[in-house]
């Protein structure tokens, strides 16, 4: 055990310097054994004590607070996080939030009565997640956050993408395609910080770099594909001049390629949404939707639990949250914009095609 920390704590330090229904899901990880001969060293390396031993012969138990699991992007961090559980004997019990945030503060109750020995949540809410986080800590559970940050909420750290380089990522992209004039509309869920972050980036970038390309509307779409459908065929009826729409999440863009493809406007709008689905896939394919900001969400949850275990398992290395051990503030990961002609690359195609399954 003493041996996965180190490596775990080598980790983190590289990576710093380079840079959810009350359904439950109870995953089996597999043991990791060390031979005595790794364990081995000079003088008393080799000499644990009766605390480290029991240590090494401990499984965790470790909860996931997901905000839904019927997301490809999602589904791909629990997949990052299975195989660190995997490698690190660790058992998950993983809730649903069902993408409303009373349910997933509901899943975070169980998990605390559970008495889990860490808690990596993404937030529905990330204003209603503080009280969550606190209750978790108090009671001895470090909390790590993952995908969309609660910044406000007391979480010891946070792994995920930059967003507002992941809106600028998107502005960049935007203003090349229009040659650099036009209206252009948001589609996001106000409330969700992620999405916040990544609209102002787009707008700053925008106003900065490209001031002739102006943001005229920010679009309520509730993260929903139907509702973004219906929302960008009032805009587009209502305001023919839109020339392009950024979606903030990965439902938006289906949602306002369906209205373009109904209003016979796909030849005149530039649609580029975040995230990807196999949806957003057959529109990147089929040139509908001209491209998609995208992170990787299979690292950021793999990151995020190791920071979780780091925190459940304090070493020599000073902690500024005791008892806790000692972990990063945030680790940032990088976007790129994936378009329909890198998709005819096969190993790129195959990437975001046949993802690895949730066990």
């Amino acid at each position: 055990m003493k041996k996965v920390t180190a490596i775990i704590l080598a980790s983190v330090l590289t990576l710093v310097l380079a840079g959810c229904g009350n359904q439950e899901v109870q995953t089996e990880a597999s043991v990791v054994e060390t031979s005595p001969a790794q364990e081995e060293g000079s003088g008393t390396e080799g000499v644990k004590s009766e605390t480290e031993t029991a240590e090494e012969g401990r499984r965790y138990t470790f909860g996931i607070s997901m905000p839904q699991l019927d997301n490809d992007g999602f589904k791909a961090n629990l997949i990052g996080i299975q195989q660190f559980a995997e490698e690190n004997n660790i058992e998950l019990v993983v809730t649903d939030g069902k993408a409303t945030a009373d349910t997933q503060m509901q899943n975070i109750e169980d998990l605390i009565t559970k008495e889990v020995d860490a808690l990596v949540m993404c937030p529905v809410d990330s204003g209603a997640a503080a009280a969550a986080v606190k209750k978790a800590q108090d009671a001895g559970i470090p909390v790590i956050g993952f995908d969309s940050d609660a910044s406000d909420s007391g979480r010891l750290a946070y792994v995920g993408t930059d967003n507002y380089d992941f809106g600028a990522t998107a502005a960049k992209s935007m203003a090349e395609m229009l040659g650099g004039e036009g209206e252009v509309a948001i589609c996001m869920v106000p409330g969700a910080i992620a999405q916040e972050e990544r609209a102002e980036g787009f707008k700053s970038w925008l106003a900065e770099n490209a001031p002739d390309i102006k943001v005229v509307s920010e679009l309520n779409d509730e993260g929903d594909v139907a509702k973004s459908e219906t929302v960008c065929t009032a805009l587009l009826q209502s305001n023919p001049n839109i020339k392009g729409i950024f979606s903030t999440h990965g439902y938006g863009a289906p949602g306002a390629a369906a209205a373009a493809r109904t209003l016979n406007m796909l030849e005149n709008v530039v649609i580029i949404g975040s995230d990807y689905s196999s949806a957003v896939i057959e529109l990147l394919q089929s040139g509908d939707v001209e491209g998609t900001v995208v992170d990787d969400p299979y690292l950021i949850g793999y990151e995020a639990f190791m920071l979780a275990y780091a925190a459940a398992h304090p070493t020599e290395v000073p902690s500024a949250n005791p008892p806790f051990g000692h972990v990063p503030p945030i680790i940032y990961g990088g976007s790129q914009l994936l378009t329909g002609e890198m998709l005819k690359d096969e190993a790129v195609l195959a990437k975001y095609q046949n993802p690895p399954a949730v066990n």
